[in-house]
C-alpha cells in the first residue's frame, strides 16, 4: 500500500512539474495610451503642418509611441494630459501629431520624401519610447527627446524650443544656463570605480554622468540599483560615475583626454543620469531617459551579451527575449509601479 502511494506521488509530482513547464509567463506594467483629445489631426503631411503651424508662430512636436508602453503613458499623463502643468502651454505654442512607432499610415516628410510611421521610426533608428522630435518652421529638426522626462525638465526644453533659442545655443548649453544644480548631493557606490584612463579598460563599461540638478538620480539609486536582476547585469561591467561639471582630466574609451564636463557637452549628453555603455572600447548604447529596472537590465544584458551584434537597436531584441522569458515561464514587469 505504501509503495502504491508512494507511485501515485511521483506520479502526481511529474504531472504537476510538466503542467508548469508548459505554464508561461505574464508581461505586466504596460499600458494603454490615447492622444489627448486637442492634438492636432494630422494627415501627416508634414509639410503642410509645418505651414500650418508657422502661421500661429507655433512648432510642430511630433510624439512617437507604442502600444502598452508605460513611458508613453507616464510622459502623456505629466505633460500633455488635460490638467497636466505643461499641457496649456504646449496647446499653445505647439501643434502636436501622434505617431505610432509600429503604424502604416503613409508620412510625407517633405514634397520629396514619405515613408510609414513603422519606416520613419526605423529611419530615425528609435531607441526608445516615445521619442519626441521637434521641428522648426523650416521643416528642421532642432531638439530630439529620447524618452521620459519629468515636468520641470521638458518645460525647460519647451521654452528652448518655443523661444528659438536653438538659434543662439546647443540644448546643453541652453539648460546648462537655466537648470537648478543645487538640489541633488552625488552619492556613492560600492559598484563605482575610481579610475580615470578608460581606454585600459577591457571590460564592459559603464559610465555614469550625474550633476547637482538631477531629477532622476534618487530613483536610480533608491529602486533601479536595489533590484537583484539589474546588481547582476551591472555586475558584468565596470562601472564609472562622473561628475558631469567635472573639470578634471579623463581619457575615454578611445584615448582622447578631456573632462567629464567637455564630454557631456561634446555628445550632447543632455539627460541626467545619463549612462553610456562600451563593449571592445566603443559606445553601444546610452541611457538618456527613464528606465524602469527590467528595461535598465535588459538593455545592460544586451551589451555585454554582445546581442547588438545580432539585433541592430535594443527594440529589436527586446522583442525576441521577451518571448524567450515568457516561454520559460518568466514573468516581466515593464513598470516598478511609480
Amino acid at each position: 500500500m505504501l509503495k502504491k502511494l508512494l507511485a501515485l506521488i511521483f506520479i502526481a509530482s511529474m504531472f504537476l512539474t510538466n503542467l508548469n513547464a508548459n505554464e508561461k509567463g505574464k508581461v505586466t506594467g504596460g499600458s494603454y495610451h490615447e492622444w489627448p483629445s486637442w492634438f492636432k489631426e494630422s494627415f501627416l503631411n508634414i509639410g503642410e503642418d509645418i505651414e500650418e503651424a508657422k502661421e500661429e508662430d507655433k512648432h510642430v512636436i511630433l510624439f512617437l509611441s507604442l502600444d502598452f508602453c508605460p513611458y508613453c503613458t507616464k510622459m502623456l499623463d505629466d505633460n500633455f494630459k488635460e490638467g497636466a502643468k505643461n499641457q496649456e502651454y504646449i496647446q499653445n505654442n505647439f501643434d502636436v501629431i501622434g505617431i505610432n512607432i509600429k503604424g502604416s499610415r503613409e508620412l510625407a516628410l517633405n514634397e520629396e520624401q514619405s515613408m510609414t510611421e513603422k519606416e520613419y521610426a526605423d529611419y530615425l533608428k528609435v531607441m526608445y519610447t516615445p521619442t519626441i522630435i521637434f521641428l522648426n518652421q523650416n521643416n528642421e529638426q532642432v531638439v530630439r527627446v529620447n524618452g521620459y522626462r519629468s515636468e520641470p525638465n521638458f518645460k525647460l526644453i519647451l521654452d528652448y524650443v518655443k523661444n528659438k533659442e536653438y538659434k543662439n545655443m546647443e540644448l546643453t548649453t541652453y539648460l546648462e544656463k537655466v537648470k537648478n544644480k543645487t538640489f541633488y548631493t552625488l552619492k556613492d557606490n560600492s559598484m563605482y570605480k575610481d579610475i580615470s584612463d578608460l581606454s585600459k579598460i577591457d571590460s564592459p563599461l559603464a559610465v555614469i554622468f550625474e550633476d547637482g540638478s538631477c531629477t532622476q538620480c534618487d530613483y536610480m539609486y533608491n529602486t533601479t540599483f536595489k533590484n537583484k536582476d539589474v546588481q547582476e547585469e551591472m555586475g558584468k561591467f565596470t562601472v564609472i560615475r562622473f561628475d558631469a561639471t567635472s573639470k578634471e582630466k579623463i581619457i575615454t574609451p578611445d584615448g582622447t583626454t578631456t573632462t567629464p564636463y567637455d564630454w557631456a557637452k561634446q555628445i550632447s549628453l543632455d539627460y541626467r543620469p545619463g549612462i553610456l555603455l562600451f563593449d571592445d572600447k566603443k559606445e553601444i548604447a546610452r541611457i538618456d531617459a527613464l528606465l524602469f529596472s527590467f528595461h535598465f537590465k535588459e538593455l545592460f544584458r544586451y551589451v555585454s551579451g554582445e546581442y547588438y551584434k545580432e539585433y541592430p537597436t535594443f527594440l529589436d531584441y527586446l522583442g525576441p527575449r521577451q518571448q524567450e522569458l515568457i516561454n520559460a515561464g518568466i514573468n516581466i514587469d515593464l513598470s516598478d509601479k511609480i
